[in-house]
């Protein structure tokens, strides 16, 4: 086999476990509606047990090279790795969570999350020092008209809609600033260690809120919906992350945004043929707007090509 054969080889599996994750990643909507509908596993319990489990298997194929490579980090790296962990999962994954529970839809909380990335633009003036240009604010204008569309969900405008997609627009802003952070750092760790770390701490700091809020008995809880939360913790979290991340390894950054843009509209079929859930006129519209508003998040002008991202 020549060499190109070899690289077409790698991107071919590469690109394959990018979607493969990303797929994964779009049951997880699902998925939750299902342990709701089963058990009373609030946001937090749930947000632990993800990603107590993920961070493990993640560092677990992570840790060693890094380790190995350059020993145990310092302070200057673990204030990256507590930021991470307690914004990008403890609190976002939470109000995420918490929103799922809120809308009637699996596929409007899937949809409404998937603004994270016009977020992530305008956040990245802070953290990353990307500039500001008026299509970005124009993507940020049209994610956030297709957002407010979801308050017709139940086909007239509800509070509950409206609560929904403020505490998932919470989310999405977490999440966003959790990617911008991690496209800082990343390089440095690999994303496996980083996310590893992150994950783990991030189960670690919302623990306490999830002990606090447990009613009733857990192992109980546990047994009535222990399908879909296995499939939730093992399968749509830490599998899913595992092969976005060897992916991640194989293709550029702007393949595997690309790749990241299936997961509202797989959700949105998933959804559809698995639970029945109908869009109705407002929701499609949003939707639409709103993967119009994630594209504009890649059109990068000519002259700016050589430009650090």
């Amino acid at each position: 086999m020549g060499k190109s054969d070899i690289l077409k080889s790698s991107f071919f599996w590469g690109l394959a476990a990018s979607i493969a994750g990303v797929s994964l990643f779009s049951t997880v909507e699902i998925a939750s509606k299902f342990v709701g509908e089963r058990s009373q596993i609030d946001a937090y319990m749930m947000v632990f047990m993800r990603f107590f489990v993920t961070g493990i298997l993640l560092l677990a194929f992570g840790a060693p090279a890094y380790l190995k490579e350059k020993g145990w980090p310092g302070w200057s790296d673990w204030k990256y790795f507590i930021i991470n962990g307690l914004v990008g999962i403890a609190i976002s994954l939470s109000f995420f969570h918490l929103a799922i529970e809120m809308f009637e839809n699996a596929s409007s909380s899937a949809v409404v999350f998937s603004a994270n990335a016009v977020f992530a633009i305008v956040i990245a003036r802070f953290v990353n020092q990307e500039p500001w240009t008026l299509q970005k604010w124009l993507a940020l204008a049209l994610a956030l008209g297709g957002i407010s569309l979801f308050i017709f969900e139940k086909g007239t405008p509800s509070m509950e809609a409206l609560k929904a997609i403020l505490v998932m627009c919470l989310a999405a802003m977490g999440f966003a600033f959790s990617v911008c952070l991690t496209r800082k750092v990343v390089n440095n760790y690999g994303a496996s260690f980083f996310m590893g770390i992150s994950s783990l701490l991030g189960s670690f700091f919302i623990l306490p809120v999830a002990l606090l809020k447990l009613q009733g008995n857990l192992l109980h809880e546990l047994q009535n919906a222990w399908f879909p939360l296995s499939y939730i913790v093992l399968i749509g979290t830490a599998v899913a992350y595992l092969l976005y991340y060897l992916g991640l390894k194989k293709v550029s950054a702007f393949i595997a945004s690309m790749v990241f843009f299936l997961k509202p509209g797989l959700a949105c079929i998933l959804a559809w043929l698995i639970r029945g859930e109908k869009m109705n006129a407002w929701t499609m519209s949003g939707t639409f707007i709103i993967f119009v508003a994630l594209f504009m998040t890649l059109l990068k002008k000519p002259a700016k090509k050589l430009s650090a991202s």
